[in-house]
């Protein structure tokens, strides 16, 4: 477990993920994200998400710390932060397991979608009891201030 961060994928660096520069390209870190996202859904839900799961991807944001090269595996820690009224907000810590150096720090908004309405569903309550629990902590939104 990372620090506050349950749940835990690793994803090893293949060759295609390098970029000119010899490190993995800015969009792979999103694709590693998204990687453990659904691992964190498939395994948290127990849902199969091809074709089956009602999830947008609304928002993210990477805030790259260090870059990650051929030889890392990356270890990705996972959480739901909070569960809104139709969105599900995560974030994830990616570190090399050889040394934890820090990678990257995701954020991301996920939003319960009725794909053939194209419109915001309300998130499921099963899931939010299934995410609260694994999380061991309320899931509820934070007020949002603002005038």
């Amino acid at each position: 477990m990372i620090d506050e961060f349950r749940h835990l994928t690793h994803v090893p660096v293949r060759f295609r993920d390098i970029d000119a520069f010899g490190h993995v390209n800015n969009a792979v870190f999103s694709t590693y994200t998204e990687h453990a996202r659904v691992r964190y859904l498939l395994d948290v839900l127990e849902v199969d998400p091809v074709g089956r799961m009602p999830l947008i991807l609304g928002m993210i944001r990477v805030d790259f710390r260090s870059p990650i090269m051929l030889r890392d595996t990356v270890e990705i820690g996972s959480r739901v932060d909070w569960i809104g009224r139709s969105s599900i907000a995560m974030s994830h810590l990616l570190r090399a397991t050889d040394g934890g150096r820090e990678l990257a720090k995701v954020s991301s908004i996920l939003v319960a979608y009725d794909y053939a309405v194209g419109q915001p569903i309300p998130v499921p309550e099963e899931w939010r009891t299934k995410m609260a629990s694994y999380e061991g902590r309320s899931l509820e939104r934070p007020p949002q201030g603002g005038a």
